[in-house]
């Protein structure tokens, strides 16, 4: 049986995923983030780390905001963009789940 608490915890995780990109995304370009270009030779550990960090919390944003600049360019189908937006909601949904049980480990939200 499912219960409706069970999917409004799931749009409630969904929610705080795309939150947490756009403050993310927000607080990279305050910082001087700009677009990638080719690394000359090796790059540092921490760098790819940092990287592959930040991909993964900006991930369902860039993926809605590109998406929809290529689908009103004529670039792309509805139904590619309509899969491409499941796909982000699902990877925001994943992202949404972790900085949710980072915050209630944190111990903050424990009156």
């Amino acid at each position: 049986m499912v219960y409706s608490l069970d999917f409004l915890a799931a749009i409630f995780a969904m929610a705080t995923g795309f939150a947490t990109a756009w403050v993310a995304v927000e607080i990279v370009r305050l910082a001087g983030w700009r677009e990638p270009e080719p690394a000359e030779g090796r790059l540092h550990p921490v760098r790819v780390g940092i990287e592959v960090a930040l991909a993964a919390v900006l991930g369902p944003r860039l993926l809605l905001v590109n998406g929809f600049r290529n689908w009103r360019a004529g670039m792309m189908s509805l139904p590619l963009y309509a899969l491409l937006a499941l796909v982000a909601a699902g990877w925001s949904m994943c992202s949404g789940v972790i900085v949710l049980q980072l915050a209630f480990a944190s111990g903050y939200f424990m009156a």
